[in-house]
């Protein structure tokens, strides 16, 4: 045998060792991003002993179930460095998170949507603006736009990989991950569970706080972290940002 071939043992050995090393430099985004499942999953759980209270009340607790399951996943292959492969699930999230954000404010919509009728993001976004709990239109445009970035294939969102040309195996984790892309989309992601959470508490607060009276406290310190990190992402990220831009500087100068 080829002493320099490679199999899927070796896919899933480099998943695991991108994992941890990325795990290991991004412990308070774990923290943060954890404590929010945590409080999530408390909320399920309270309103998991009531019944639904009106058609808008289902099409919440399906969205929000639909968020929670592609929010853990996109961490999972965000946490690989495999920034290109967790894109259309964080765009899932997207789509999904809006537009529970808008069901929770207009009951007109929930109750379109459970209907079958499609809503299309483009009026999400004009009617949450609408709403003075809802998002500042400029905000969402700038998610819809990044993430229409990456709707279909695309040279840019699909990596060059060099196989063959320097690099003889390239499959799942083995190429270093970009840590500009990976900051960024670690920045959106926590972006996201701040917003879902917050949409959440606001509908179903009162069943929360009968049931678990300490749960706005625990949320308001959740909450504050996830604003510091937040600003600590973005930090970074312009750094990493000037530090890439840089490196190509130079290459192209050499």
């Amino acid at each position: 045998m080829n002493p320099h071939q490679h199999n899927y043992a070796a896919v899933i050995e480099w998943d695991e060792k991108r994992t941890r090393e990325i795990s290991g430099m991004l412990k308070p985004y774990l923290q943060v991003t954890d404590a929010y499942a945590d409080l999530i999953c408390e909320i399920v759980d309270v309103i998991g002993t009531e019944k639904p209270a009106s058609t808008q009340d289902i099409v919440v607790r399906d969205l929000l179930a639909d968020v929670f399951d592609a929010l853990v996943e996109a961490r999972r292959i965000i946490l690989m460095g495999k920034c290109s492969t967790a894109y259309p699930i964080a765009r899932r999230v997207y789509e999904s998170l809006s537009l529970m954000a808008l069901c929770v404010l207009d009951s007109k919509i929930a109750d379109q949507w459970h209907s079958g009728q499609e809503i299309a993001n483009r009026v999400v976004r004009k009617e949450l603006a609408k709403h003075p709990l809802g998002e500042p239109e400029d905000d969402t445009k700038k998610l819809y736009k990044f993430f229409t970035i990456g709707a279909h294939p695309n040279r840019d969102l699909i990596p060059r990989r060099f196989l063959g040309e320097g690099n003889e195996f390239v499959l799942g984790s083995v190429c270093a991950p970009n840590l500009v892309l990976v900051t960024e989309y670690c920045a959106i992601h926590l972006r996201m569970w701040f917003w879902f959470t917050v949409m959440l508490l606001h509908h179903y607060q009162h069943l929360v706080d009968a049931a678990k009276p300490d749960f706005g406290t625990r949320y308001l310190h959740v909450a504050d972290r996830a604003q510091r990190l937040q600003a600590e992402f973005d930090r970074n990220y312009d750094r990493l940002l000037h530090e890439e831009q840089s490196r190509h500087a130079k290459a192209g100068n050499s």
